[in-house]
Parts: C-alpha cells; structure tokens; sequence
C-alpha cells in the first residue's frame, strides 16, 4: 500500500484564471444526488462492446453541450463503467450550473477540448488514471489519498490482473481495524449492470485490487 505523503499531496488546486468550478464538497453533494437518481433493476444493463469499432461512449443517454449533441445515449440504456462515471460527471456539473444560474460549461472546455477530456476519462492511450488524468489536465479536481476517499470521488482501479474499471467511491471495507475492500457504485455484470457492488483489496501476490496502481480523484477547486 503507498503511504501516506508528509505533505498535502494532492491536495485540490485553484481552477485556473477564468474558469467557473464548484467547490468540492458541493460538486460531491450533486454527484451523490444523481447516482441515486439511476435504477437499479437492471433497466441501464452493462454492455462492452469488444471489437465493434463502432465509437459507442457507453452512456445512457443522450448528453448535450454548448446547445449540440455531445454523445448520444444508447438506444437501450446499456452503459459501460467510464460511459457511466463520465456521464454523472458531466449530468453533476450540468446540475451545479443549473442551481448557480451560470453557463453550463465545463471549465474553460470547448466541445473538442472536452473529448479530450473524455478520451483521458477512458484511459486512452498511455493515460492509465482515467478521471484524475482528465482533472488534473485543466484544473478541475486533483488527486487524493485512499484513506481519504469519500462518497462521491472518481476512482480508477486496477486489478491484480491487469483488468481495469472505472468507479465512484462509495466506502471502505473495514475489519479487523484494516480495510479489505473497496464498496463501489458503476455498472458491471455481477450487479446486472447499473449498482453497488464489493471488490477485496489485494494482498502481497493475492488477487484483487491492487492499491498502488489505484487512483482517486476528487472533482472541486478548493475553497
């Protein structure tokens, strides 16, 4: 496990000259607020398309910005986890301009910038750190430190394996005074898609999650 740094490492940075961002705590609340808008009886079912080719986002629906079409949701609600984490990101930060009265804009992104934004989400290329990639790009949000997680964080995990996901921190697993697991809310197969669902944290050569090539991220500027 990475300890801890001595300073405030990944603490949230100022958003850069210019940009409208919400403080984290707030952006947090809203995230909160539209996860548990989402059902989970298996209505938004988890779909990966392997090979299609087909350029499919894995969002349930559609997703609008500057007055266009950004992404086009799926015909039948089917979802993969970085589709979905990114689209409760960006319905959260809709919502958070919504109730501040502004401009719906995502920092200073224009809708080029933010399927850049996107492809970083979706751990393209040589970016293994999916949300955090994308945050600390331009200033909204920035990394913390897994003891520091709360409901509501972006994390990017990454098996023992080498398999990946893309998640929203629920809570810990505690026992015994040391945390075993890791509770998370995304869409997957074992939960029929849309839902909660439990990973074990890997041991030293055991299988799991493995915490050192795990990343959470906090969207937010500080206060």
């Amino acid at each position: 496990m990475t300890p801890r740094p001595l300073l405030a490492l990944l603490l949230l940075a100022p958003a850069a000259a210019g940009q409208s961002v919400p403080s984290s705590s707030e952006f947090t609340r809203i995230v909160k607020e539209v996860m548990e808008e989402y059902p989970a009886d298996g209505t938004h079912t988890y779909y990966w398309p392997r090979g299609s080719g087909s350029g499919w986002a894995g969002n349930t629906m559609d997703l609008r910005y500057g007055g266009e079409l950004f992404s086009e949701g799926d015909p039948k609600g089917r979802c993969y986890c970085c589709g979905l984490t990114f689209e409760v990101f960006f319905r959260a930060w809709e919502r958070w301009a919504d109730k501040k009265k502004v401009e719906f804009r995502i920092g200073d992104l224009d809708a080029g910038e933010l399927r850049t934004f996107r492809s970083r989400w979706f751990c393209s290329g040589d970016f293994r750190r999916g949300p955090l990639d994308a945050l600390e790009w331009k200033g909204l949000g920035a990394a913390i430190p897994a003891e520091d997680a709360g409901a509501g964080d972006f994390v990017q995990l990454w098996r023992k394996s080498g398999s990946g996901h893309s998640v929203i921190f629920v809570s810990w697993v505690v026992e015994g005074g040391r945390r075993t697991g890791i509770r998370y809310w995304s869409t997957q197969g074992s939960t029929n898609g849309l839902g909660v669902h439990t990973e074990s944290l890997a041991g030293e050569g055991a299988s799991g999650v493995d915490l050192d090539k795990t990343y959470f991220a906090r969207v937010g500027a500080r206060r």
